[in-house]
Parts: C-alpha cells; sequence; structure tokens
C-alpha cells in the first residue's frame, strides 16, 4: 500500500511539472551570429586559435541569454 501511495505522489508531482519551453528562435539565430562571427575573427590556422576561439564561442555566447 506504502508503494502504492508513492507512486500516486510521484505522479502528481510529475503532473504537476512545467512543461518543457521551447528554444527561442532569437536566441538560436544570436549564437549562430556568433559562431561565424568568432570562425571569421580566428580561423583555424593553429592549436592557439582554435583554443582563443573556443572561448570567444563561450564568452560572446553568454552575451545572447540577455
Amino acid at each position: 500500500m506504502k508503494r502504492f501511495i508513492g507512486a500516486l505522489l510521484l505522479a502528481g508531482a510529475l503532473g504537476m511539472t512545467p512543461n518543457p519551453k521551447p528554444a527561442d528562435a532569437a536566441a538560436v539565430s544570436c549564437l549562430d551570429r556568433v559562431i561565424a562571427d568568432c570562425d571569421e575573427d580566428f580561423p583555424a590556422d593553429s592549436e592557439q586559435l582554435i583554443a582563443i576561439r573556443g572561448w570567444c564561442y563561450i564568452i560572446r555566447g553568454s552575451f545572447c541569454l540577455f
């Protein structure tokens, strides 16, 4: 009986969680621009530039959150 009540409580709790929202189209287009800009600014000529480009994605991509 305890398992049955626990299962009912779990099902009710899961039913109360909000539905996931789809990705915002503006944020996706912002990230696409960031990736293109970082690829243009830091070409893949050397290992250092590839590492800098990764940080560029992180830093400039964080601005898309605001």
